[in-house]
């Protein structure tokens, strides 16, 4: 039996998807491919099922994530797999968060303070902000800002909105 992986390990580039396919060994292996620019990443998908996950990172070839390699691997948004086995996950800092099975034994990359004010700094009264937005504002991780924004939501620093406004954020009061 495969034991799932709960961490991503960055293998190297290649050109081409084949050739970024063969650097990967077992399930977490992640490898880019570039050409001129990043284009995609592979990676084996973590769960064991054997698969090889294709993320296009190209806006220009249709929806495509970010890859920022500060800290480690990390990618946004999360990875879902709508066909073959279903995985659900988020990559952030080389750590693979499982979202449903298997999330029991999650474990985040570790919490920096000092981002809570720059995060908090960046917020108003009068918008409500996604955490993505104001990550690419402050030129930050989307999960590192989220993380930030749940936590001062439960001290009554920052609002989240209803409805439409779900998953936006504003200063409170």
């Amino acid at each position: 039996m495969i034991k799932i992986a709960r961490r991503m390990r960055w293998r190297g580039i290649g050109e081409y998807r084949d050739e970024a396919e063969l650097l990967l060994d077992q399930p977490g292996d992640v490898a880019g491919v570039v050409r001129g620019r990043p284009r995609s990443v592979v990676i084996a998908c973590p769960d064991g099922c054997g698969d090889t996950l294709v993320i296009n990172l190209d806006p220009r070839a249709g929806k495509a994530w970010r890859l920022d390699m500060r800290g480690g691997v990390t990618l946004y948004p999360s990875v879902w797999r709508e066909d073959g086995c279903r995985s659900h996950f988020i990559v952030w800092r080389d750590h693979i968060l499982w979202c449903g099975r298997f999330e029991e034994d999650n474990e985040e990359p570790r919490y920096d303070e000092g981002l809570k004010e720059l995060v908090l700094a960046v917020l108003t009264r009068d918008r409500y902000r996604s955490a993505d937005e104001i990550a690419c504002a402050i030129g930050e991780i989307s999960w590192d800002v989220q993380r930030v924004l749940r936590r001062a939501t439960g001290e009554g620093r920052v609002e989240e909105g209803r409805e439409k406004d779900r998953d936006r954020f504003r200063s409170y009061p």
